[in-house]
């Protein structure tokens, strides 16, 4: 320490000790002549007195010695130094010590020690965030550029020199400007507004003749006092989203003209079905004007979808492999009704809605009805010679008989007579029959398609079908599924088709027990459902015969009108082309085709509809016969009402013979003039008369007399019969031309 004591040295000596840095002071020779606390301090790091009688080189060996790791680097950089150097220690603590050295006057030695800890820290924390930034500078996908006052750069990272060939001596010192197109050179003022600068985006002329997109984004750089020294910029290159921008700019374009210019109406749903979106032509379809409100749900324009709208959308979530869902729908139109066939498909994943294209085809659907019937009337053209000789048989057959029972009565044999007569009305049921083919052929499809069970179709023409194999000993065997199946259609026209094709097993099976007997004589209908071709739900009905098969030679013909192999006048051959044409109409097909084990199977298919059952009007019961005394039935009085006055006075001499009376007239006219004249108990008409048709005779007969049985006697096609069937009261019974005498006679007993 210290000794003087004059005021110099005592504020010297105060200066000393209080001084913030370490200070020892050495003689020549390295021993301590002083140290200030602040020194002390510090070597007290080391972990071990400063001892004043050995020289500092003594003290630094033994605290080396002793492993303090500092004092063995401060010999050795003592051991080394020459001049002022400094060093820098690192205590266990984690202090960090700046030791210098300095020679004084007299070969003195003061040694400062310095606390840096903080700074050291500092610097390291200064050096590490320049490392961050000059790497993130350095590596950042966006160009990096630095301005002066003047546009100039005077900075470029690798990312922005690599758009101009990877070398910045082409960059450096460049007007930034002349690195943007001239006709966009306009754009960067905003980029350097003093006030607010916003992003710009313009074209930059790289190297290699490219053009790049590019958007930038620059801030001011300011120096010591705020004053603006340049700018910063940040360059982000959307070449590539610039291109992909246009080409979905262009897509977008193509596909809204698609929408907008397609001949087809298109709708988009979201995930529940809802309406979002129509385009023109969907509008002009069905009527709705530009301005219109389009209604959320799409049933109001497709009420009978086919399958409906929900289990299409929910075929379509359940399996993502499927792209699109078929079907078919009226379409409500603003004058009409009409037909539409309905594509729908998702708009990206699963559960962000459908793409609905509806195809106005009503127009079609007429054509190809017009082209149907004006096939089937060209076809009867052609079938002329065929139906000529199908009625000049039984014609033939006919005339003979009669001419023969006119030779007979002059014989007496009435024997003879009578089986002349009973074939005239055998032949006269086979004209009926190929009439009623004719006519099934040759009319329209009578009125709207109705949904109906399958199941009941089938059961229906099996009930019919099983008297007659009971009594031929053949197994009628029916499976089906305990679920509903439903079409739309005609069920009739199914039961129609049904009986045929069981007729014809019955036939053929009798046919093949005169050539091989032995064989289980069978017949199995299989109702089953299942999935067509092209994903939509069907139904097909198998009718599989053990009787003789079909020849391969007539399979191409099967179908064709009036082709049989039956025995003449056991069928027309017209059966399966009704068929087929009634199937055809209802959206279906029948196919054909020999069994291995011997017989033939028939196919009917038929699209399934999701729609619930159509409640069908329950039949009029025929009211029970009465019993009379010895079979006989009480005398009435019976109007009878044709234009063909042979035929009614045929039907009246009958009637008289029977105990009735009976009024024959030729007109409604003259009808409703005997009924209120008389008092009549059945009316017997035609439909077609002059002065009154029928039709409106029996409506104005069953409201102002409705104790009057009605009994109608026609020719026309089912089509009339449908229509008389829809009368308000309806009619007691219905006979079709030729009728048979004993037939009437059958229909009085039940109407008695």
């Amino acid at each position: 320490m210290l000794h003087d004591r004059d005021p110099i040295s005592a504020a010297l000596h105060d200066a000393f000790a209080s001084f913030g840095e370490g200070v020892l002071l050495l003689d020549a020779d390295d021993g301590i002549l002083a140290f200030n606390p602040a020194f002390e301090r510090a070597w007290d790091l080391f972990g071990m007195p400063l001892v004043r009688s050995l020289t500092f080189f003594e003290n630094l060996e033994a605290a080396a010695a002793l492993g303090r790791a500092p004092a063995d680097a401060w010999l050795a950089h003592r051991r080394a130094a020459t001049g002022a150097e400094c060093c820098l220690l690192g205590t266990a603590g984690g202090t960090t010590l700046s030791i210098s050295e300095t020679q004084t006057q007299g070969g003195r030695r003061m040694i400062v020690c310095r606390d840096i800890t903080a700074d050291r820290a500092r610097e390291i924390a200064l050096k590490e965030n320049e490392y961050r930034y000059r790497l993130l500078v350095e590596t950042i996908t966006e160009g990096v550029i630095v301005l002066d006052r003047d546009r100039h750069i005077v900075f470029a990272n690798p990312r922005f020199i690599s758009w101009f060939g990877g070398s910045d001596m082409a960059l450096l010192g460049r007007p930034f400007t002349d690195l943007v197109l001239p006709d966009s050179r306009q754009r960067l003022d905003p980029l350097f507004s003093p006030t607010l600068p916003r992003s710009v985006e313009v074209p930059l002329a790289c190297g290699g003749g490219e053009v790049r997109f590019v958007l930038i984004s620059a801030a001011p750089l300011r120096g010591v006092g705020g004053v603006p020294s340049g700018q910063f910029a940040i360059i982000t290159d959307v070449t590539q989203l610039r291109l992909a921008t246009e080409r979905l700019r262009q897509s977008e374009a193509r596909f809204r003209g698609i929408i907008e210019n397609t001949p087809f109406g298109i709708l988009s749903l979201d995930a529940a079905g809802a309406v979002v979106t129509v385009n023109p032509a969907f509008r002009a379809i069905v009527g709705l004007g530009q301005g219109a409100i389009v209604p959320e749900d799409a049933t109001d324009w497709l009420p009978d979808a086919e399958p409906a709208l929900p289990a299409m959308m929910a075929r379509l979530a359940a399996d993502p492999g499927l792209a699109a869902v078929n079907g078919t729908s009226r379409l409500k139109r603003s004058a009409e009704l009409g037909h539409a066939r309905i594509v729908l498909s998702r708009i990206g994943e699963i559960g962000r809605g459908f793409l609905l294209i509806v195809e106005d085809i009503t127009e079609q659907r007429q054509m190809e009805e017009a082209l149907r019937h004006a096939s089937k009337l060209a076809l009867l053209g052609e079938m002329s010679a065929s139906l000529a000789h199908e009625i000049s048989q039984p014609l033939n057959v006919i005339r003979l008989s009669a001419e023969s029972a006119l030779l007979s009565l002059d014989d007496g044999d009435a024997e003879a007579i009578r089986a002349k007569f009973e074939t005239i009305g055998a032949q006269s049921d086979r004209l009926r029959e190929t009439i009623d083919y004719m006519q099934a052929f040759s009319r329209r499809d009578a009125g709207p398609q109705k949904s109906f069970a399958i199941g009941t179709a089938v059961d229906a023409a099996l009930a019919l079908m099983a008297p007659q194999c009971s009594g031929l000993d053949i197994a009628l065997v029916c499976e089906k599924p305990e679920a509903v199946l439903v079409a739309l259609g005609h069920r009739r026209q199914l039961e129609q088709v049904l009986i045929n094709l069981l007729r014809n097993a019955v036939d053929a099976i009798v046919e093949r027990r005169t050539l091989q007997p032995g064989p289980p004589d069978r017949i199995t209908v299989a109702l089953t459902a299942t999935t067509g071709r092209d994903g939509r739900r069907i139904a097909r009905i198998d009718v599989s015969d053990t009787g003789t098969g079909i020849r391969p030679e007539d399979m191409p013909h099967l179908f064709d009108p009036f082709f049989t192999r039956k025995t003449e006048g056991v069928g027309t051959g017209l059966g399966l082309s009704i068929s087929l044409g009634l199937m055809t109409g209802m959206g279906g097909r029948i196919t054909a085709e020999n069994r291995k084990d011997g017989g033939c199977r028939f196919r009917v298919v038929l699209p399934l509809s999701d729609q619930p059952v159509d409640e069908e009007p329950p039949a009029r019961p025929e009211p029970e016969p009465t019993p009379t005394a010895a079979g006989t039935m009480p005398a009435m009085t019976i109007l009878v009402a044709d234009d063909e006055p042979l035929a009614a006075q045929e039907i009246a001499a009958f009637l008289k013979r029977d105990g009735h009376v009976a009024i024959t007239v030729g007109s409604g006219k003259s009808a409703r003039a005997a009924l209120e004249a008389n008092h009549v108990d059945i009316l017997i008409t035609d439909l077609q008369m002059p002065d009154g048709d029928g039709l409106q005779l029996i409506a104005e007969t069953a409201a102002e007399y409705p104790h009057i049985g009605i009994v109608v006697i026609t020719g026309q096609p089912l089509r009339d019969r449908v229509a008389l069937a829809e009368l308000e009261s309806g009619v007691d019974a219905i006979l079709r031309k030729p009728v048979s005498l004993r037939e009437l006679k059958t229909t009085l007993r039940r109407l008695v």
